[in-house]
């Protein structure tokens, strides 16, 4: 009989336990699910899930796994200091699927406590329009460049006037123009996707969508996603310093390497806080310079995060950032 009151307590204990990590994780997920709408067979679809930490603790992000082997997953940081975010990016492979397909993730989260999460995705595959290749991949690009890709858009539906009516972007860094190109054998309606890739493109991993408005009363936009890794011509290493534990008042100096190809002078060292100064290396122009970045804690306890901009002379080349966290405690 002892053993039903000791069953008891430890249920209770489970149950507090779940719905702790449960109001924390409603509380640092934005968002668990999204819906694609009407896509082409064949497309390759992103979206961006982001994880916010709000809580006073440090969040780890063990690993995942996906709902079908259509889907792929890329995680930002794992650890995520409080006050700090990360973003998990999805990708489905539409080609060999019609109709309703559901997938997603399944994140595995062991700091603060252990709790899975579930980021779910869905869409609906129109098997009568296909896109070739499935996405907008400029791969690593210069940011001076202007590069083009072309995609193949096939329509063979039952109406003899579809037409895309109207196309968006999410920026103005992608321009995107639409030419027909004929029609098959058979009568399906041929596009060509032309997508340019401008300078302005900021460095790093960029990602945009050209959203396909078209006649179709049954699905009137079609998404097709845009990525590119733009490479900067300066590089700080480490781009990012996670200074942990700080007690208030005390300073903490790190050593960053700026690196172009060619050789540079450093013009402006510039954090957006006053806790944050830098101090570079003697003058002159060469590939390779060292910046001591100092971090003097404030006062106030709790999360801390800001930027620090490097700038250089380098023509037409804008700063280069490095972001810095710490957890200010006695």
């Amino acid at each position: 009989m002892r053993r039903v009151p000791i069953l008891m307590a430890a249920w209770a204990l489970f149950a507090a336990h779940s719905v702790v990590a449960q109001s924390w994780v409603d509380t640092v997920f934005p968002e668990r699910a999204f819906d694609f709408g009407n896509v082409a067979r064949g497309s390759k679809i992103h979206h961006t899930f982001r994880l916010i930490n709000r809580t006073g603790y440090e969040i780890h992000i063990a690993d995942w796994r996906t709902k079908c082997g259509c889907t792929e997953v890329k995680v930002g940081a794992r650890v995520i200091p409080t006050g700090t975010q990360t973003s998990i990016e999805a990708v489905i492979d539409t080609t060999k699927f019609v109709g309703h397909k559901a997938s997603g993730l399944t994140l595995i989260i062991d700091q603060p406590n252990f709790v899975e999460v579930d980021l779910n995705l869905s869409c609906f595959i129109r098997g009568d329009i296909t896109l070739m290749p499935g996405q907008v991949d400029f791969g690593t690009v210069q940011r001076s460049a202007t590069p083009k890709i072309n995609l193949q858009l096939n329509y063979a539906g039952g109406m003899p006037n579809w037409q895309v009516t109207k196309m968006k972007t999410q920026s103005n860094h992608i321009k995107a123009e639409l030419k027909p190109a004929g029609s098959t054998i058979d009568g399906q309606q041929q596009f060509t996707l032309i997508a340019t890739l401008h300078p302005t493109v900021p460095n790093g991993y960029f990602k945009d969508e050209i959203t396909l408005e078209t006649n179709d009363p049954s699905g009137a936009t079609i998404p097709v996603s845009v990525t590119a890794n733009v490479q900067t011509a300066v590089v700080v290493s480490p781009s990012i310093i996670n200074l942990g534990r700080v007690k208030p008042g005390s300073t903490v100096t790190k050593k960053v390497l700026v690196r172009s190809a060619q050789p540079f002078n450093l013009t402006t060292l510039k954090g957006n806080k006053e806790e944050l100064s830098g101090k570079a290396d003697p003058e002159g122009a060469r590939p390779l310079h060292t910046v001591d970045i100092t971090f003097k804690a404030p006062d106030q306890a709790g999360p801390y995060n800001a930027v620090f901009e490097i700038a250089t002379d380098l023509k037409d080349e804008p700063p280069a950032t490095l972001r810095t966290f710490a957890t200010i405690a006695p």
